[in-house]
């Protein structure tokens, strides 16, 4: 399997895995896929448009800082509820905020 059918792969297993964790009221879980599903998605974007693959969350933010603002922004502005997740539980509002996230992306 080629690399940009393997980041689809992923996005959409992440994806649905979280649907099936926030439908079980398991809502850390399903944040900490909902936020893995959209470092997918703009890596498959990134891969598909610019032909090249983020090494970690740093890279993928200056690509998209300098490439694709308006994605830069809504995931900046998510960040901080994915890494709260680490030591926070989570609110409905930080999962909706990543669905949101996600919406904008795929749009």
């Amino acid at each position: 399997m080629d690399q940009i059918n393997e980041i689809e792969n992923t996005f959409i297993e992440e994806y649905c895995s979280a649907k099936l964790l926030i439908n079980n009221s398991m809502k850390k879980s399903a944040l900490i896929l909902l936020a893995k599903a959209l470092f997918a998605l703009t890596d498959y974007l990134i891969l598909k448009k610019y032909g090249k693959l983020p090494k970690n969350h740093s890279e993928r933010f200056r690509i998209l800082e300098e490439k694709e603002k308006e994605i830069y922004k809504n995931i900046d502005e998510v960040w901080d509820k994915y890494t709260d997740s680490y030591s926070k539980p989570s609110s409905e509002e930080s999962i909706n905020m990543l669905k949101n996230a996600i919406k904008e992306v795929v749009m």
